[in-house]
């Protein structure tokens, strides 16, 4: 062994003279920069095996025996590999829904079968699903993926985001794991699981891409475009990314298009938590009713501020000595412009708050510390 050191001393001895560069190259892998003796010599660099394979996440061994050198490369994965595994993964937590109840046809009220999508948020038997799912059955049937059917007891409910929880007698679910709101980004590739068309089409899957996000269209808070395919059925369902985490639940979209849409896990999250503490969700509220102007109804970006449309009497508004025709133009510091940009700014705070508003009054704006109201839930 020490013949070899000694080896290796001269022939680097040697090779020093030889055209050596006294520099020392900075190597990167992958655009990160990693610690390893690199040389220059005679206008090529040598870099140690280990130090480029193993920061490319690859793994070298060295066999003292044989003198041999093993490489064994990181294999990459697609996603047509990964997507199967994802399914298989998420699928026992979304489940089926399906009912009876009473829905308007041209002629008239009529008793029927309604269906939609869920997914298990807690093992006890928790199941989200949207609102307009849910609110018209007089019994409620949860479907999981296994066939097994458990009767189930609406628990909570919020029209305004379209979001509710039903409960059924049955421990152990497999929950799924919630994405986090960063990591939801235009362009990355999401999966659809839920029942569309026909119950006997239960966790059916579609993959698609996240097409937009901050979306409204007529909703009183954001939501996520994708063109993941979303027809009938699937409403409650989930969108899963590709760690197989819930980016949002499908809610709607446009029949024979795909631009379909997803309520954000922001917005899930912040109604959850509303339901378990309160068993609503409580919204602060102004007292007002307020209107955008054209460009913020069309979806284009607005300064006008909201005008005040009308005002409950004693409401906190009317209480800071504004009135119907004013305009809102600020609170907190931040600008609001339309209605889903105060509803999602609103979700900071509760009934009670004390916030500051800026309200342009006869040509100048004004301010004003005002402490918010509560508003009734739907």
């Amino acid at each position: 062994m020490k013949k070899r050191v000694i080896c290796a001393g001269l022939l680097l001895g040697m090779v020093f003279g030889q055209g050596v560069s006294a520099q020392q190259p900075t190597v990167e892998v992958d655009g990160t920069v990693i610690e390893t003796d690199a040389l220059i010599i005679d206008d090529r660099t040598y870099v140690p095996l280990r130090g480029v394979f193993e920061a490319a996440g690859s793994t070298v061994l060295w066999d003292e025996e044989n003198w041999k050198v093993s490489i064994q490369t990181a294999k990459t994965v697609s996603d047509d590999d990964l997507i199967p595994e994802i399914v298989e993964k998420v699928s026992p937590s979304v489940v089926g829904i399906i009912g009876r109840g009473k829905s308007e046809s041209y002629y008239g009220s009529e008793e029927s079968i309604m269906g939609g999508s869920g997914v298990v948020i807690k093992t006890g038997g928790e199941i989200l699903t949207n609102a307009h799912v849910v609110k018209d059955m007089d019994t409620i049937l949860v479907v999981m993926n296994d066939g097994k059917g458990y009767e189930a007891q609406l628990k909570y409910i919020d029209e305004e985001t379209d979001l509710a929880v039903v409960k059924i007698k049955k421990i152990g679910l497999p929950v799924v794991s919630f994405s986090k709101k960063e990591d939801i980004v235009v362009g990355k590739k999401v999966i659809a699981i839920g029942t569309p068309i026909t119950f006997s089409l239960r966790n059916s899957t579609t993959v698609g891409y996240i097409s937009g996000l901050n979306r409204s269209v007529g909703d009183p808070y954001r939501l996520i475009q994708t063109d993941t395919t979303i027809t009938n059925g699937n409403s409650g369902g989930a969108l899963i990314n590709m760690k197989g985490e819930l980016v949002g639940i499908t809610s709607s979209g446009y029949s024979g298009s795909n631009t379909n849409f997803a309520i954000p896990i922001d917005t899930v999250q912040y109604v959850i938590d509303h339901f378990e503490k309160y068993g609503k969700v409580k919204r602060p509220s102004f007292g007002a009713e307020f209107q955008e102007d054209w460009l913020a109804e069309m979806g284009l970006p607005s300064e006008a501020g909201l005008s005040i449309k009308g005002m409950e009497k004693n409401s906190p508004l009317a209480l800071a000595s504004f009135k119907t025709g004013d305009v809102l133009v600020s609170v907190a510091g931040q600008s609001v412009n339309s209605i889903v940009e105060l509803n999602e700014l609103m979700k900071s705070y509760m009934p009670g708050d004390t916030v500051r508003v800026g309200v342009k009054k006869d040509g100048s704006i004004q301010y004003a510390e005002i402490v918010l109201g509560e508003k009734e839930s739907k």
